[in-house]
C-alpha cells in the first residue's frame, strides 16, 4: 500500500507539472508577420510595428525583399523560418507577394504544421491558387473598384481616364478585372481609356526609374490632352507619391485613389505632411484637405477614410490570436471575420470573392469602402 500511495503522489506530481508545463507553452505563442519595406508598403509596415507594440510577447515580424520577383527563395525561406519556430501559431503576411503560395504549401507539407494558421493579405497569386494555400486571405476589392474609381471621375467630370500598369500586374486576376470594369464604365460614361505601361519596379529601371517615367509622363499627357480634365491611376504602390505630386499643380489633372486606398498611402510624403501613418484618420483626413486646398486641389483627389490594407493586418492579427487561444474554434468564421472588419473599418462591405469562372472562394474576403470627398474634411 505504501509503494502504491508513492506512486499515486507521484503520478500526480508528474500530471502537476506537466500540465504547468503546458499551461507555459500555450502562452508562449507566437504570430509573425512578413511585410514589405518602408519603400514599397509603409502601412504595411506600420501596422506590424503597431501589432508589435499591443503584443510585445507575441509578435515577430520580418520583411521580404523589396526587388522581390527575383528573390522569390528568400520571401519563401523567410516564412518557413517562421513556421520552424513550435511557438508560432499563425503567419500573416501582407503583402502576400508570389513565393507565398509555394512556403504555405512547404509549411503544410515538409515541416508539418497543420496546427498553423496562414493568412495572405493583399495576395499577388491568383485567387484560386493562393486561396487553395492559405486558410484565409484578406484583400480590397479590387475588382469592384472599377464601379468606384469611375463614378468618382463621372462626378468630377473627367474627360480622361490614363492607366498606369505593367504587365506583371495586368495578368492577376483581380487587377485585370478592375482594369476590364474601368474601360467598360469609360465606354458607357464616353470617358476615353488611355492605357499606359510603365515600367515595373521590380524590374532593371527598379522603384527610382519607374517613378521618374511617372514624374515625366504626366505633364506629357496633360500637354497631350490640353484643355481636357485627366484623371491618373497607377496599379503600383511606389508609383503613388509621384503620381501625387505631379497632379497637384496641374489644373485638370485628378487623382481619384492610391491603388491601395488609404489617407496614409503616399499623402505624408507627396505633400510634405508630417502625420503618422496609422494615427487618427479623421485628423490625417483634414491635414491633406488643408494641404490640398493650398493648392486649389480639394475637389482633384480621393481616397478611402480608412487605411484598409492596415486593417487586413489588424484583423489578421486578432483573428490569429482568438484561434490561438481558443475563442474562435474555426480556422474560417465567416461571422466573425466580417464582424471585426465591420469594428476596424466601419461602413466596410465584406464579401466573399467569386473568380472569373463564377466559383465562390469561400475563404477570400474582400473589403469596399466609399470614396472620400476632401470637401467634407476643409475647416
Amino acid at each position: 500500500m505504501k509503494k502504491l500511495g508513492i506512486l499515486l503522489l507521484s503520478l500526480v506530481l508528474c500530471l502537476g507539472f506537466s500540465t504547468s508545463v503546458f499551461a507555459e507553452e500555450e502562452g508562449n505563442w507566437k504570430i509573425a508577420i512578413l511585410t514589405g519595406t518602408t519603400s514599397q508598403g509603409e502601412e504595411e509596415f506600420r501596422a506590424a510595428e503597431r501589432a508589435v507594440a499591443e503584443y510585445p510577447d507575441h509578435i515577430i515580424t520580418d520583411t521580404y525583399p523589396d526587388n522581390f520577383m527575383d528573390e522569390t527563395e528568400t520571401t519563401i525561406s523567410k516564412l518557413v523560418s517562421f513556421a520552424s519556430d513550435p511557438d508560432v501559431k499563425a503567419i500573416v503576411m501582407c503583402q502576400a507577394v508570389p513565393g507565398a503560395k509555394a512556403a504555405f504549401d512547404k509549411i503544410r507539407n515538409e515541416l508539418g504544421r497543420d496546427d498553423m494558421l496562414l493568412i495572405a493579405g493583399v495576395p499577388q497569386e491568383d485567387p484560386a491558387v493562393i486561396s487553395e494555400a492559405a486558410d484565409l486571405v484578406f484583400y480590397t476589392n479590387e475588382a469592384k473598384q472599377g464601379d468606384t474609381i469611375m463614378e468618382t471621375c463621372a462626378n468630377w467630370g473627367v474627360e480622361v481616364f490614363v492607366h498606369y500598369s505593367f504587365p506583371r500586374h495586368l495578368a492577376m486576376e483581380t487587377i485585370a478585372a478592375r482594369k476590364t470594369l474601368l474601360e467598360a464604365n469609360c465606354e458607357a460614361l464616353g470617358i476615353e481609356y488611355v492605357e499606359a505601361t510603365a515600367p515595373d519596379p521590380t524590374g532593371d529601371s527598379g522603384v527610382s526609374g519607374a517613378q521618374q517615367f511617372i514624374l515625366e509622363d504626366v505633364p506629357a499627357k496633360m500637354e497631350e490632352y490640353a484643355g481636357k480634365k485627366v484623371a491618373f491611376f497607377t496599379t503600383n504602390c511606389s508609383m503613388q507619391e509621384p503620381l501625387q505630386a505631379a497632379v497637384l499643380d496641374q489644373e485638370n489633372a485628378y487623382y481619384p485613389q492610391p491603388c491601395c486606398p488609404s489617407p496614409y498611402h503616399a499623402f505624408p510624403a507627396s505633400l510634405g505632411l508630417d502625420i503618422s501613418v496609422g494615427g487618427d484618420d479623421t485628423v490625417a483626413l483634414e491635414a491633406i484637405a488643408a494641404k490640398l486646398a493650398e493648392h486649389n486641389a480639394v475637389g482633384r483627389y480621393s481616397t478611402w477614410a480608412s487605411p484598409v490594407n492596415m486593417t487586413l493586418i489588424d484583423v489578421a492579427v486578432q483573428y490569429s490570436k482568438g484561434f490561438i487561444e481558443g475563442e474562435i474554434t474555426e480556422r474560417n468564421d465567416a461571422e466573425k471575420i466580417k464582424a471585426m472588419f465591420d469594428e476596424s473599418c466601419p461602413g466596410a462591405t465584406v464579401e466573399t470573392y467569386v473568380n472569373a469562372d463564377g466559383t465562390t472562394l469561400d475563404n477570400y474576403y474582400t473589403v469596399l469602402l466609399a470614396p472620400v470627398d476632401f470637401n467634407d474634411y476643409v475647416k
